[in-house]
């Protein structure tokens, strides 16, 4: 849904810095299916008395927008895109969600090797490699 990038990036931003240790300490555990839990499109349906298909795919589609708004995506989410296409839901509260001014967004993309007009994300050497900064 976007939540790595966006955490990343607004911690990265507020001058937090990112490491790739050689091992793994935390991980994102996804398998609630097989623990019997339920899945986040499964409770949202029901948080909202709206179960059945379909509800938390309008979310997530909105939610998408949302982190590529903030992240750039210039073509499919600028505020005007957004406003133009009745999807100014995605920009509510949006502000509280923003960037620090340590570091600035468009310097995240270059580190992370992310290229938001091509839409695509290169390998990062020193996360792959272990290479210091």
């Amino acid at each position: 849904m976007g939540e790595e990038i966006m955490l990343s990036m607004r911690a990265w931003t507020h001058g937090w810095d990112i490491y790739a240790p050689r091992k793994n300490w935390i991980a994102h555990q996804y398998r609630p299916g097989r623990m019997g839990l339920p899945k986040f499109w499964g409770s949202v349906g029901r948080l909202f008395n709206r179960p059945g298909p379909g509800f938390s795919n309008q979310l997530q589609l909105r939610l998408i927008k949302r982190v590529k708004h903030l992240v750039g995506y210039k073509d499919c989410c600028s505020r005007e895109k957004l406003m133009q296409d009745g999807d100014e839901l995605v920009l509510m509260d949006v502000e509280h969600y923003g960037f620090g001014d340590v570091r600035s967004r468009e310097d995240y993309l270059k580190w992370a090797n992310i290229d938001v007009d091509a839409k695509r994300c290169s390998s990062i050497g020193w996360c792959n490699k272990g290479e210091l900064l």
